[in-house]
């Protein structure tokens, strides 16, 4: 991670570097100490439990070959930190996590922002996403300054797959081959207008990705179904019929759009609860999704 890159400079005796392993303890507290910040004014669970936790993304974060990172340190005091990923062959760059310490001043998040939407730039990628947390006022107001457009207003959904829920699972398989992959590809493409064959493939290789077939026709997949996953169909009814077929949610739940009032309401009535909102938000090109659609935590 960084290799190749030598991110260091200074504004305001303020630095920017690169985030090397050995400060992973100290940015994952930090992680830890802004979103519980957040989450303990507004009512709601914290997105990072623990400090163990903050630590663990960061270490995932550093431990990815796609994965660049810098962190702002005045005077030897570490204040924040802030990560860009590449999701090959995806066109697009997701940000996060974007986190400064509770008590620092102004202008952190703003200069570590600038640093990576310039070394996205500096890479040719044009299409940068994050999902924000829209109690959090600040980054709100941050990201729409630094051209972020609000895209998507998401639930964060908790709970388990229903077994009895009425939906036909006798149709949801696992991705199994390279037809299926082309074929998951394809649907991909006519929903979002790029394919995320990478994180398909990763997801095949973990035995989680499955994909539901109509009329002899693949009519949506899942890359898992959890925080980390997304997944997509044709109509609601697909998206059910992956949900209900899944072994297991895979972590603290998995992102659902407001405005899909039909699975919303499945979901609940299914015994899902609701764990915290968050807005999907882009830089550069984007297609409106005609279908339904879950996304990941990264977009």
């Amino acid at each position: 991670m960084n290799k190749g890159y030598s991110v260091h400079y200074s504004t305001m005796s303020l630095i920017i570097r690169p985030i090397s392993p050995n400060d992973a303890d100290i940015c994952g507290k930090i992680g830890y100490e802004a979103h519980r910040a957040i989450s303990s004014a507004h009512g709601y669970p914290s997105e990072q439990p623990s400090e163990e936790y903050g630590v663990g993304v960061i270490r995932m974060c550093l431990a990815n070959p796609n994965s660049w990172g810098v962190l702002a340190e005045k005077q030897g005091n570490v204040l924040g930190s802030i990560f860009l990923h590449r999701f090959p062959p995806s066109p697009v760059a997701v940000i996060g996590p974007l986190t400064v310490h509770p008590s620092s001043e102004g202008g952190i998040g703003k200069a570590l922002m600038n640093a990576a939407l310039c070394h996205a730039n500096e890479q040719g990628q044009t299409q940068v996403r994050l999902v924000q947390s829209p109690s959090h006022i600040r980054s709100f107001v941050l990201y729409t300054k630094s051209g972020f457009v609000l895209r998507e207003p998401l639930f964060l959904t908790q709970g388990q797959p229903p077994k009895s829920a009425g939906s036909r699972v006798d149709n949801v398989r696992l991705v199994r081959d390279e037809n299926d992959i082309s074929a998951c590809n394809e649907l991909c493409k006519s929903i979002h207008g790029f394919s995320r064959e990478g994180e398909l493939r990763q997801a095949k290789n973990q035995g989680i990705a499955t994909l539901v077939e109509r009329n002899g026709c693949i009519a949506g997949y899942a890359a898992g179904i959890g925080l980390f996953g997304h997944a997509m169909g044709k109509t609601n009814e697909d998206l059910k019929a992956l949900i209900v077929a899944a072994a297991a949610v895979i972590g603290p739940g998995f992102f659902v759009p407001a405005r899909n009032h039909d699975l919303l309401s499945w979901l609940l009535d299914n015994g899902f609860r609701i764990g915290w909102p968050a807005n999907l938000m882009t830089i550069g090109q984007y297609q409106e999704p005609v279908m339904p659609f879950l996304p990941s935590l990264a977009y």
